[in-house]
């Protein structure tokens, strides 16, 4: 770029900088995505296309898709107000982790044509797979990513989502740049890809120190090849903790129930976990995932128009940021009085309480009498109902989600947030109303208490049965549960005394 077109970039603002250009998402099906189209589709009139990669999923159409995401919630003010807005938006059928992301040939060249900013927002998020899908789904969907960028007509940045947890292994302050591995970036995606599972293994057992998951090191691994790969590409990687719902926007409190915050404090308002991993005076480190999209959206203009340099690293996390950090010690009870006001449909069984500590024994005792007592004499009604049983099975995976969430939910980091708190510096002050990313005046409890209005999984139509009936029905499970408790432990309680007896009994004759 000459230094003539880079002096006239450097003086637009964000909105102006965005005017009739093409931009590329991936992963826009997401709860990140979503907020991202919604943010392009609403502040940025003057855009021209977003592109969308999506591909077919049981059995429902990249098309059909897109049209099923603009009926969500938090579409409605663009539903009312500027419906011809969603013409901008152009469905690409592909898949991350194919060459070309499994575009078509017309595809690939009327994007490599018309984009110059490219998202990659796509990523596998699961700590139960293993390191080889990983790998190929997100280190190779953001080697694909690079590729694309580099087939561009003209590339103005490329930004990529990573994690805040991409280097959670080390104990020391997590700063805004890329850790080095000790092998190629490049050298773990061939073995995935070839299929060598022993040298991928050997080469992963020397990531030192131990990664917690192969999530974590895929993240690292796609970050180290931005680092290799991507140097000819201004670049930004955009690492948020635990993205939660909306803080402002059109609509405050949105959230999905697919993402990870969302799974977690569910499965306790509806009393479906009464046992928790997380360490009371452990941090629970959110950031609002408008927070986070319009970090995406600043991190690209910043970086694109040489404001900032590249590979620009930001650590979108609340460390730092908010006045009084939220522990897990605060956050349970208030989610819990939260459903008292505002139950969820499907509520499994009445909560109050949620149990959490460190000391493994006492929790796989409370355990025992919380989740797994219960479920075999709900289960044994269901089977007696001639229906299969399932609480058994729930509990199971519940306990295996837990144990690889464990590690996060124990511990706290500290976090570089330099590069965080200087974009707002990029914002001019009419741009700050849309595009905010300060969140040092948030208040946590009125932030929580939006999710009711927001959250499209707190409203009751969701549940075939109504709501007098199912609340009624919650009460009576806990009830059943206390129950079961009383039982357990008087049949313990026999048992040790039989067994105290006989013991007694034999000593006496001896």
């Amino acid at each position: 770029m000459s230094k003539s077109n880079q002096k006239c970039l450097e003086n637009k603002s964000i909105l102006e900088f965005y005017d009739g250009k093409s931009i590329f998402v991936t992963g826009a099906a997401g709860f990140l995505g979503v907020i991202l189209l919604e943010t392009f589709l609403r502040c940025f009139s003057g855009i021209q296309f977003i592109y969308i990669l999506l591909r077919s999923k049981k059995g429902v159409s990249p098309e059909e898709r897109k049209n099923e995401l603009f009926k969500k919630p938090i579409f409605k003010e663009l539903r009312e107000n500027n419906p011809s807005a969603f013409s901008k938006v152009l469905v690409v059928n592909g898949d991350v982790s194919l060459p070309n992301m499994g575009m078509s040939e017309e595809d690939l060249l009327q994007v490599i044509e018309n984009v110059t900013i490219v998202f990659h927002c796509a990523a596998s998020i699961s700590f139960m797979k293993p390191l080889k899908y990983l790998l190929v789904h997100n280190a190779g969907g953001v080697n694909n990513a690079i590729e694309l960028c580099k087939k561009l007509r003209h590339c103005e940045v490329l930004v990529d989502t990573s994690t805040a947890y991409s280097n959670s292994n080390r104990r020391l302050k997590i700063e805004e740049r890329v850790y080095r591995l000790p092998y190629p970036a490049q050298r773990f995606l061939e073995y995935a890809r070839s299929g060598k599972d022993e040298s991928l293994e050997q080469i992963s057992s020397e990531c030192k120190p131990d990664f917690p998951n192969s999530y974590v090191l895929s993240k690292c691994i796609s970050e180290n090849l931005i680092l290799e790969n991507a140097s000819d590409i201004p670049t930004a990687i955009i690492r948020p903790s635990l993205i939660s719902s909306t803080w402002k926007g059109p609509l405050p409190g949105y959230s999905e129930e697919n993402s990870n915050p969302a799974q977690l404090l569910n499965g306790i308002g509806k009393g479906f976990i009464k046992v928790s991993s997380a360490l009371p005076e452990a941090t629970y480190e959110f950031i609002p995932v408008d927070v986070v999209a319009n970090t995406h959206v600043i991190a690209a203009y910043s970086v694109a128009t040489g404001r900032s340099p590249s590979p620009f690293v930001v650590n979108c996390t609340s460390y730092g940021s908010v006045p009084h950090p939220v522990t897990f010690k605060q956050l349970i009870p208030l989610y819990l009085k939260l459903v008292q006001r505002y139950p969820l449909p499907n509520t499994f069984r009445y909560s109050n309480h949620v149990w959490s500590g460190k000391n493994t024994v006492v929790k796989e005792i409370i355990s025992l009498f919380e989740h797994y007592i219960p479920a075999v004499g709900f289960d044994l009604i269901l089977t007696l109902k001639g229906k299969k049983p399932r609480l058994m099975s729930l509990y199971r995976y519940l306990d295996k989600v837990m144990m690889t969430s464990t590690y996060f939910m124990t511990r706290n980091w500290e976090y570089e947030i330099k590069n965080f708190r200087n974009l707002k510096n990029e914002v001019s002050p009419e741009e700050t109303k849309m595009l905010y990313t300060d969140i040092g005046d948030l208040n946590f409890e009125e932030y929580a208490n939006d999710l009711p209005k927001g959250a499209p999984y707190f409203d009751w139509r969701l549940d075939k049965m109504p709501k007098t009936k199912r609340l009624k029905l919650a009460k009576k499970f806990y009830h059943f549960t206390v129950y079961m408790q009383v039982v357990s432990i008087i049949i313990l309680f026999w048992i040790f005394y039989s067994l105290c007896s006989l013991m007694a009994n034999m000593s006496l004759t001896n």
